[in-house]
């Protein structure tokens, strides 16, 4: 486990405060919620940031640590729907606990923009907890931008079940400078790439899943779904836009310009990812498969983000125990799951969508408070899972271990999305009918079986090399997802995308990572 060199808690503990005076002293609002206290009660939610339609004035501000005085929290979490109405009344719902257990309420937000996120933050909107699943360059970029404090006495302090709770190793993911800012969430930790394929048409086709076991397998069954099923795409994107689970297990490293090819290898030497054999023969294979027609033709640009529903057959996924029922719970079908990956993790797995507490709390003691009761308390974890019992879900029976959607309640319909992995934990909410009633265990046992990459704990400081990234961030997006969906031959596009690459600095970038391993392993001993 890679270890880093420990920059000054002082320091960075002074440029928060610095950071924290300034936000203070001055905040402009707009209409996603960034600006002033005063100006964020008064603003309805929207599709893209969700915030309470109305709310009980408090009156003036009390301080974080008065004798029996009660803050405000303001909790801004991650969504991929676009509405979540009862957001004010689940924040209620929390509340009622967290008055008498630690003398804060909640307010909650819901957003899947990062750059809503990042304008927040600039703005200096008062924030307390914040999840960083979007925001654009995750943890390494808001450290830089000094947006996050250090937590290691926080969670000292106030943080007792989260130590019990999280481990260690997760920890070391969500540290930069070997300085902790993160608690990763225990969520799906590990991946098993593959596919999801409709059950039904397996069914018809009389496919047994429990016989796909290669990429030709998948071919096979592919091109049979194309000759059987003329009005059906064999392969479809998992979301809008060419979106594309990956099969290939490497470790991005704080982004895929410069890689570790395979978290099954023990190697760490950084290679350029779009020079290596695993990328070429995965953008070969696939042109193949869209010369044969087995690719949906408007893959890269269609808006449909639910295409499995409607037209498609098969899609990339990441695989974990609960998936399946996953997918029928957004897609309204049976899927079967093809393994083609055996379980790998690496830091992003670990720590992409986890929280933080940003510098512009005013109450940074109750904030870890509220996240420790997030990870230890069950009740408060469902609430801020699942919603509200008897109107987003109800027991199955006395036993309180499974839940489903009350009695004429519709999960596409629901006021509050249940987004179980981008909660603190899930793993003490109950599983949703359906699932299996030991579903928890299965992932404590599929992440602990999961092939950790070499670099585990690397977070990459991009500090030296943006320019160069900027500049080959722009040549990937003219190639890399044409490629990846077989819209481009690879033998004639990936040696100018290389090409292009390289000029546009991307052995800057290879040369740079591996000095911050070789700093990460010198520490370590």
């Amino acid at each position: 486990m890679f270890k880093f060199q420990k920059g000054t808690k002082m320091t960075a503990a002074l440029l928060s405060l610095l950071l924290l005076a300034g936000a203070l002293g001055g905040c402009g609002g707009d209409d996603n919620g960034s600006g002033s206290k005063e100006s964020s009660k008064e603003e309805a939610g929207s599709s893209d940031a969700q915030k309470p339609a109305s709310e009980e004035e408090a009156g003036e501000e009390e301080p974080a640590d008065g004798d029996g005085e009660v803050v405000k929290l303001r909790v801004w979490g991650m969504t991929n729907s676009a509405s979540n109405p009862d957001i004010d009344e689940v924040a209620e719902a929390i509340s009622q606990i967290t008055r008498e257990k630690i003398g804060a309420e909640v307010e909650l937000i819901r957003s899947n923009d990062g750059e809503k996120l990042n304008l927040a933050l600039t703005s200096g909107e008062q924030l307390d907890l914040v999840n960083i699943h979007t925001y654009p360059g995750g943890l390494p970029s808001m450290v830089g931008a000094g947006y996050c404090l250090p937590t290691d006495d926080l969670l000292e302090q106030y943080g007792q079940d989260i130590r019990k709770i999280v481990p260690e190793d997760y920890l070391k993911c969500g540290m930069v400078d070997g300085v902790l800012y993160m608690i990763p969430n225990m969520k799906d930790t590990a991946r098993g790439a593959g596919f999801a394929m409709r059950q039904d048409v397996l069914d018809e086709l009389e496919i047994n899943p429990a016989d796909i076991k290669t990429w030709e397998d998948v071919h096979d069954v592919l091109a049979k779904v194309k000759e059987a099923k003329p009005d059906m795409y064999p392969l479809v994107p998992s979301w809008a836009g060419g979106g594309m689970q990956n099969a290939m297990p490497y470790d991005e490293l704080g982004g895929g310009l410069g890689i570790l090819e395979s978290c099954f290898a023990d190697s760490t030497t950084v290679v350029d990812l779009y020079e290596t054999d695993t990328y070429r023969e995965f953008c070969e294979r696939m042109y193949q498969w869209n010369q044969e027609g087995l690719i949906m033709p408007d893959a890269t640009t269609t808006t449909e983000n639910n295409l499995m529903s409607t037209v498609g057959f098969a899609d990339y996924e990441n695989l974990k125990p609960g998936k399946a029922l996953e997918c029928k719970r957004g897609w309204g079908v049976e899927v079967a799951l093809v393994q083609m990956v055996e379980p790998y993790t690496y830091t992003d797995c670990v720590g992409g969508s986890s929280f933080v507490i940003p510098a512009v709390t005013e109450h940074p003691d109750k904030a870890m408070q509220l996240l420790n009761l997030m990870f230890s308390d069950p009740e408060v974890s469902n609430l801020f899972v699942n919603g509200i019992e008897g109107k987003h879900w109800e027991y199955m029976d006395d036993t309180k271990t499974c839940i489903r959607l009350p009695e004429g309640a519709d999960s596409t319909a629901s006021g509050y999305e249940s987004l179980d992995w981008a909660w603190p934990n899930m793993r003490i909410t109950p599983v949703w009918e359906g699932a299996d009633s030991d579903l928890w265990d299965q992932m404590d046992s599929f992440t602990g079986s999961a092939k950790s990459s070499p670099a585990m704990g690397f977070r990459f400081d991009s500090t030296n090399v943006l320019n160069e990234i900027t500049a080959c961030g722009n040549v990937t997006a003219k190639y890399d997802l044409a490629l990846r969906w077989g819209e481009l031959n690879p033998e004639e596009a990936l040696p100018k995308f290389i090409e292009e690459l390289k000029a546009a600095g991307v052995d800057v970038i290879v040369a740079e990572k591996p000095k911050h391993l070789d700093a990460g392993r010198e520490n370590s001993k």
